[in-house]
């Protein structure tokens, strides 16, 4: 039965209502905090098999890692924040004087691979990389086309997104989901009988 409260609340809540209340059922069923952890630990590693050995991730920001980098990622300096630039007084906050050690190593040695004077070792997200690309390529009023969000296609190329923002016309390449799983699936099957 759905009360009024809930009622308010699907209507405030911004994320699936039936993929939350998946996660609600799971959780109930937990006997302890141990377990409900479990649950999450479960769903990590479902993710690990599904994205890291039966997908071809074609976002950059999702490029393959190697074993040191997914270590290092998960050590402490994992989980700091060291924002701003290298340097004690560059830094938005102090207690960085060892990520600034991490970071000038890395600027160095992309500078040495690279035969450069100038490196950056931060990220580009997606959204400022395709910001980027619009800005030198187009101009408000040109047409691209895109791959629909919930088929693969990236949230910078929406409305509310870049591409929207740079004034651009979206067109969405047709895309059936349906037909697309069994594209995945004729492809796995032709790979697993050639292999």
């Amino acid at each position: 039965m759905v009360t009024i409260r809930d009622k308010q609340v699907l209507q405030s809540e911004v994320h699936d209502p039936f993929v939350l209340q998946q996660a609600r059922d799971i959780l109930d069923k937990c006997s302890s905090p141990r377990l409900m952890q479990q649950e999450v630990i479960n769903a990590v590693e479902r993710n690990a098999i599904w994205r890291g050995e039966e997908c071809l991730n074609l976002l950059a920001p999702e490029a393959p890692t190697s074993p040191t980098v997914r270590s290092l990622l998960s050590s402490e300096v994992g989980t700091r924040a060291a924002e701003g630039h290298i340097g004690p007084t560059q830094r938005w906050f102090s207690g960085t004087k060892h990520i600034d050690e991490i970071e000038s190593l890395c600027v160095e040695l992309l500078k040495k691979v690279f035969k450069s004077n100038y490196a950056d070792h931060r990220l580009v997200a997606s959204m400022l990389g395709n910001l980027t690309v619009y800005a030198a390529l187009t101009k408000p009023g040109d047409n691209i086309m895109t791959i629909p969000q919930p088929t693969g296609g990236h949230s910078s190329n929406r409305q509310d997104g870049p591409a929207g923002i740079r004034g651009l016309n979206i067109y969405d390449v047709p895309m059936d989901p349906n037909e697309l799983q069994d594209l995945v699936k004729s492809n796995q099957n032709l790979y697993h009988s050639e292999h």
